[in-house]
């Protein structure tokens, strides 16, 4: 066959020259004149990254040196043929979008229809004609590189996709803060208790080990624990000495009313946050509020937040009492173990405590 100085298959205008002129081409026959007319034919049709071998079991060590876009493959070759090549390239061909020519004679049709069956593009048949030959060849490659631009394309509306649900996420989550701060408003803590409480809430999780997603959620959903004290009235809230039982009864229904607040709306977080609103002053033993809820039957959040939320309560001033040392708050936390909380999550805030202490004077608190 006589070589072309220039290809002259129809282009795609949508795929630029210079990719079918720098794609990576295989030939595979075990004789080496045809590798080599191959070789230089493609050379001079303008493929600049044209390679030849005529040992068949060296293919697979050449996909691991590095991707191919067309391979070039004789079917009658000994040792390893070319069906039994095509068997080994099965995800390259199928996953990685391996385009294959066959080599074959005229008489080979059941070899060809094998071929195409096992992921073969196309097939040449010897002698060659030099103006199909081209023609195939840039067929293939354009059905490779169209692949590569779907794959491409999809990949870029993957990650605007996430990156937009990211964005999506954190306006969720800073609504929540801003919901949180707002109920933080009417106590003299103004901010500092919800923040405290997301920190800790979150170090615990960790610690107790559970899965990434459920510790980056605690960190924002735990500020909603008593965003149902917004319908508490301020003369209760705000009382400065001591609650009579009848306005503690008035208390507890912040519970529900957290619940109430946060609604019924399916985002993880509002979930996780409906949950902990709700359960954050149930008890280990059932003795809590306002379900009277014991055990495993306690949402993991709200047990974890029952910690952190009595330790800061313990810690923290208020008008009708002054803020209890930090070793005094761990004891009661170590004594409540198995009655008011998770044995084994005391546990764990025991062992973090170090660090818990560490990552609470940041808020300069005392």
């Amino acid at each position: 066959m006589t070589a072309r100085q220039h290809l002259t298959a129809p282009k795609h205008p949508a795929i630029a020259e210079h990719r079918y002129h720098e794609a990576r081409i295989l030939v595979v026959d075990d004789q080496a004149a045809n590798v080599r007319l191959l070789e230089v034919f493609l050379a001079e049709a303008g493929y600049h990254h044209v390679e030849g071998m005529t040992d068949s079991t060296l293919v697979l060590e050449r996909m691991d040196a590095g991707p191919l876009d067309l391979l070039l493959l004789d079917m009658r070759m000994p040792t390893l043929d070319g069906l039994s090549v095509l068997h080994l390239l099965q995800e390259a061909i199928h996953q990685e979008g391996l385009q294959v020519i066959v080599l074959t004679a005229q008489a080979e049709r059941e070899t060809r229809l094998a071929a195409l069956g096992l992921g073969a593009r196309d097939y040449l048949v010897k002698p060659f004609d030099t103006e199909e030959v081209q023609c195939r060849i840039r067929n293939a490659l354009e059905t490779r590189f169209l692949n590569q631009d779907r794959e491409g394309e999809a990949e870029r509306l993957e990650e605007l996709v996430t990156r937009r649900t990211e964005q999506l996420i954190e306006t969720q989550f800073e609504l929540m803060r801003c919901l949180a701060r707002a109920g933080e408003f009417r106590d003299s803590d103004t901010g500092s208790h919800i923040l405290r409480v997301s920190v800790g809430c979150h170090l615990l999780a960790q610690a107790a080990g559970l899965g990434r997603r459920q510790v980056e959620l605690i960190r924002y959903a735990a500020m909603m624990h008593d965003i149902g004290k917004i319908g508490i009235a301020d003369e209760v809230l705000l009382k400065p000495s001591k609650l009579t039982p009848e306005e503690f009864e008035q208390i507890k229904a912040h519970c529900q009313f957290g619940v109430d607040i946060l609604g019924d709306y399916y985002a993880d977080v509002t979930q996780m946050a409906r949950d902990i609103a709700f359960t954050h002053h149930e008890r280990w033993d059932g003795q809590g509020y306002p379900r009277g809820l014991a055990g495993e039957a306690i949402p993991i959040e709200g047990r974890i937040t029952a910690i952190i939320d009595v330790y800061d309560a313990l810690t923290s001033a208020r008008p009708y009492k002054s803020a209890m040392p930090a070793e005094d708050a761990l004891a009661i936390i170590r004594d409540g173990a198995g009655s008011q909380f998770d044995p084994r999550l005391v546990a764990h805030f025991i062992a973090v405590f170090p660090e818990f202490q560490r990552q609470m004077r940041q808020f300069n608190h005392h």
